[in-house]
């Protein structure tokens, strides 16, 4: 049959009569539709398996046979052209993905989360079947049924066929108008994800039009739940949620207090899956991630453990892996270290360059360019640090490295003992500093002409489980490069009158001064305490850095001379 440009294929859409012209629209011949519509029937294309639901029970997916399910690919193709996407839908619309949807509601002072019950099964042949009949689509009665029978299988529309996410967006155009409006009457924000419906608000309070509560209960304010009866759609009670900026804020499975972000749970448990790789082999992982109820696929559950499938089940795995890290990269980015981080491990587990991680490369160049090692020498005495420059402000380090008001030596370490960068000293060029912050600027002794410049990052909302890089150069020796670790913040305190946070790495002497990064390789801190060597018996508790913006504050403060004098 010769093609249709999309063009065309919309304008007829909306004169569609009969069967006949819905077979026209679609690209196939009357007689192939018939045919599966009255000899093969739907219902009897349909493979039926149950996957757990997070919230308990299990959720039914009815999947197509390749033959209905092509013919689904092109209505849902067609039914696309004359869909216009309400601006608070963002399931299932070109575009936009469950990132823009949570982005909306981020920094709020509450979000309200509700889920609409079994919303696939509440979408019937009646409901298409009076919509498309209806404006603005207004088809004939014939041409209607049959795509209501295309798409809907033992009269309601099944979770897992290709034209199911654009029908539900479509039967929720009346509902997302109504909701809209109320949004909008009370001075908040409305969002749609499939059945996920969010609202959130900057005030103190909801109007209790939307939501109240009674005796600690969460309860829908009487005016939604008119709107949800009178669109016909019900509500889950049990997952209706109401969370204030003071609690983990979630929208569509990303945690939004601050920034779209991944639940912590979500890496931990992907870094001890990788773990169990490593340590058991693939295979062992495969099966205790099953074990555990992780798996989804009922075919995988059948053959986990038998021991000629091994290679299936392998390779199944292998996929599972593949898409978690690929999830991570989709919501971190291509540069982020968390996903750099992980696709570096799976690559090391199959031994292939699965994922591009290129970029790790690109954050020892940053390091290796902006960091420095610090050293002073006089007779048998040597002290030596680690500081870094950072763009805009100066070049950074401890206080306790430079604080005997010697003149230390500045040197890349490319060219450590050969070719000083300059001088650095108190009385020379020294800017500003704390001893009880422990910090100390000095203006650079050296040319700033290096395009790959250390940016300023925000300390002020570091939480224990963050994941940092820590780069400095302890117990330095001509020939070594800069000693760079992953590690995470493992609590936060007080240590010798200063914000303090300690990490899960392990910081030996020299390395103070260094510089801390954050998952997006923006400076976070100034590396503060340590020991004196790596070996495992040498522990002690005070390793950590300093947040940088008590130093900025405190340099800022120094400079408009407003610091405040402690009480």
């Amino acid at each position: 049959m010769e093609s249709i440009s999309a063009r065309m294929k919309k304008q007829m859409f909306f004169t569609m009569e009969t069967r006949e012209d819905v077979a026209d629209v679609l690209g196939i011949k009357e007689k192939s539709l018939r045919y599966f519509l009255f000899k093969r029937r739907p219902e009897n294309m349909y493979h039926s398996f149950e996957i757990p639901k997070k919230s308990g029970g299990f959720r039914k997916i009815s999947a197509p046979d390749k033959e209905l399910k092509e013919i689904q690919k092109k209505l849902a193709a067609v039914l696309s052209l004359v869909y216009e996407p309400k601006i608070c839908a963002y399931g299932f619309v070109n575009g936009k993905n469950f990132i823009d949807n949570a982005n909306l509601h981020t920094k709020r002072s509450l979000i309200l989360n509700i889920d609409l019950k079994d919303f696939f099964t509440q979408i019937h042949f009646g409901r298409i079947r009076g919509m498309l009949m209806k404006a603005p689509y207004s088809i004939g009665e014939e041409a209607a049924t049959t795509i209501a029978q295309i798409a809907c299988v033992n009269g309601v529309l099944p979770q897992g066929a290709p034209s199911s996410p654009i029908l539900t967006n479509m039967i929720c155009v009346p509902l997302d108008n109504s909701l809209m409006r109320l949004a909008k009457s009370i001075g908040c924000t409305y969002t749609r994800y499939a059945d996920d419906i969010t609202f959130s608000t900057y005030k103190k309070m909801f109007d209790e039009s939307l939501v109240y509560a009674e005796q600690e209960k969460v309860c829908i304010g009487t005016k939604l739940l008119s709107i949800f009866e009178h669109h016909s759609f019900n509500v889950n009670f049990e997952k209706v949620s109401l969370r204030s900026r003071y609690y983990r804020q979630e929208v569509t499975g990303l945690t939004v207090n601050v920034f779209p972000n991944l639940r912590r749970s979500y890496l931990k448990q992907l870094r001890a899956i990788l773990h169990h790789c490593n340590k058991n082999g693939t295979y062992r992982a495969a099966q205790e991630y099953v074990a555990k109820g992780y798996c989804q696929n009922p075919t995988i559950k059948d053959i986990i453990n038998n021991p000629e499938k091994i290679e299936a089940v392998e390779d199944w795995f292998k996929k599972v892996l593949i898409g978690k890290i690929n999830f991570i990269k989709q919501v971190k980015g291509n540069d982020n270290l968390t996903y750099l981080s992980f696709a570096q491990k799976l690559n090391k587990i199959y031994g292939e360059n699965i994922f591009d991680v290129s970029a790790l490369n690109l954050l020892e160049d940053l390091i290796a360019q902006n960091t420095f090692i610090l050293e002073y020498e006089q007779g048998e005495e040597l002290v030596q640090g680690s500081g870094f420059y950072l763009n805009n402000i100066g070049l950074l380090t401890s206080y306790h490295v430079t604080e005997n008001n010697a003149f230390y030596k500045v040197y890349k370490h490319t060219s450590y003992l050969e070719d000083a960068l300059g001088i650095i000293g108190k009385s020379l060029n020294e800017a500003s500093s704390d001893k009880v912050i422990d910090y100390a600027l000095y203006r650079p002794p050296f040319a700033v002409s290096n395009s790959q410049l250390l940016k300023l990052g925000d300390s002020n909302r570091l939480r224990i489980g963050d994941q940092v890089i820590i780069a400095g150069y302890p117990n330095h020796q001509k020939g070594n490069s800069p000693y760079i670790q992953t590690c995470s913040i493992t609590s936060q305190k007080h240590f010798l009158g200063a914000l303090f946070y300690t990490v899960s790495g392990r910081i030996v002497h020299g390395a103070s001064g260094g510089v801390v990064l954050n998952e997006n390789l923006e400076v976070i801190g100034i590396v503060k305490g340590g020991v004196v060597s790596l070996s495992e018996d040498d522990i002690q508790g005070n390793q950590g850095f300093v947040p940088i913006h008590l130093v900025l504050e405190h340099f800022e403060a120094q400079q408009t001379n407003i610091l405040e004098i402690p009480q």
